[in-house]
């Protein structure tokens, strides 16, 4: 009988090593708004509120469409387990097609938004920049949902790396033109806050053209990739099983996004200062939950593989390793956070009279780490064994039955404001780590091979 100590350093490895390019890549895309937040910074309070709201509104409605087409590395790694590998460009091909519908709802949203802002009530000038900020960012929708389509199947055959490269190169090119659209350098107009728009849309433009050229013309993709294109009748069986899957895991996506999308609503009824210290803390929160998200997706691809090889214990072993990896990173972030909350709010240049609220907030967002993380891990974990309708009744009890109304009793009700919202949905992410866990080792118990 195996060492089990060697059996979980072996798991633990293989994780690591597929997880540590999805770290990479989910940490460039969201450095992507935490350099504009930065940049943003500059012009004032109400500049960064406003673009705060937008992305807020954008990524709110976002957790719907990016949670159908995280079927797709499920889909596909369960092939991979099952020696299918090649039958997950059909799944690809399909995965295209639902982006393209998944455009058209999200984009036709968005401008319903755009055209009546007003209806979200804000306060200062951001009814008067956020419009113009969200009306830009939705047309980079359809390239953002080809770039998580390309990026999904890629994760999905287990070859991540690609996906690390084409986001650096956004980031980059964001960052470039960022410097140039925002403030005017190099020649250009200054555009102020929709300058960091603009910048957003050519990034994500030439990511989807990056990655749709990678997987039709690599070298390392003719396996995939067959001579003659999948026709309608290969394709269309593999729609119902997008949507099948897809739609409750959109729904535990849009639960815990709009959870905080709402909640940052909720901030812009008091004043834009509030506002600004949510969008630093909050920032500061995503870059941790990018990195734990990456070590979760890596685990529901490894979930996934075993799954399909259905091996009962190599699932359990699996499971172990990811909490364990998740648990380690988030105690380590925690106490970074509370040791070094000052140096990091120091990195947003905000307004003296905004740093005050921020500290304390950084306080609540390192008592929740470990929470975030579990959670993440455990929800993604489900999708591998295929238990989404559970893990999306999990999040939507969580965040809209517990956190939500929390938040308004905190933050509204007894007049705590942007910290009432805050210990509202550190309630739910506690909620949800405990009952997502609860689940997973449950569902593993239950299988029957």
């Amino acid at each position: 009988m195996k060492n089990p100590f060697v059996t979980h350093k072996d798991q633990l490895f293989s994780i690591s090593k597929l997880a540590y390019p999805i770290v990479l890549n989910q940490l460039s895309v969201v450095l992507m708004g935490v350099i504009d937040t930065m940049m943003v910074g500059e012009l004032g309070d109400d500049a960064l509120a406003s673009a705060n709201q937008a992305n807020n509104l954008f990524f709110m409605v976002s957790g719907l469409t990016f949670g159908i087409l995280y079927a797709i590395s499920t889909l596909v790694s369960i092939k991979v387990g099952q020696g299918k590998a090649k039958d997950g460009f059909i799944t690809y091909r399909a995965g295209l097609i639902v982006a393209l519908l998944l455009f058209v709802l999200q984009f036709a949203v968005i401008q319903l938004f755009v055209h009546n802002f007003h209806w979200l009530n804000q306060q200062g000038r951001i009814n008067d920049l956020a419009p113009g900020f969200l009306n830009i960012i939705s047309y980079s929708i359809l390239p953002l949902l080809i770039n998580v389509t390309t990026r999904q199947f890629t994760d999905g055959l287990g070859h991540t790396k690609v996906a690390v490269s084409i986001s650096a190169g956004g980031l980059l090119l964001n960052v470039i033109l960022n410097y140039c659209w925002i403030y005017g350098n190099w020649g250009f107009e200054a555009m102020g806050v929709n300058g960091a728009a603009y910048a957003t849309l050519v990034a994500r433009v030439m990511m989807a053209l990056a990655g749709l050229w990678y997987i039709r013309y690599s070298g390392f993709m003719k396996q995939y990739v067959p001579a003659k294109m999948p026709g309608w009748t290969q394709i269309k069986p593999e729609l119902p099983q997008i949507w099948k899957i897809g739609i409750p895991v959109a729904l535990q996506t849009f639960a815990e996004w709009a959870c905080f999308g709402i909640s940052g609503l909720m901030i812009g009824w008091f004043d834009s200062k509030q506002l600004a210290a949510h969008a630093v803390a909050l920032n500061v929160a995503s870059v941790s939950y990018m990195i734990v998200s990456g070590i979760a997706i890596a685990g529901s691809i490894v979930v996934g593989n075993a799954y399909g090889e259905q091996n009962k214990e190599k699932i359990k072993q699996l499971g172990h390793a990811v909490f364990l990896l998740i648990a380690t990173f988030e105690v380590v972030n925690m106490i970074v956070i509370v040791l070094f909350n000052h140096q990091i709010a120091g990195l947003y240049e905000v307004s003296s009279n905004v740093m005050p609220i921020i500290t304390p907030l950084f306080l609540l967002a390192a008592a929740f780490q470990i929470a975030d993380g579990v959670q993440a891990g455990a929800m993604n974990m489900l999708r591998g064994v295929e238990d989404v309708n559970w893990a999306s009744v999990l999040s939507i009890v969580s965040y809209w039955i517990v956190s939500l109304p929390l938040s308004y009793l905190f933050g509204i009700t007894l007049g705590w404001e942007v910290y009432g919202v805050w210990l509202g949905f550190t309630v739910g992410l506690f909620v949800a780590s405990i009952t997502g866990t609860l689940r997973f080792y449950y569902r593993i118990g239950k299988l029957s091979f």
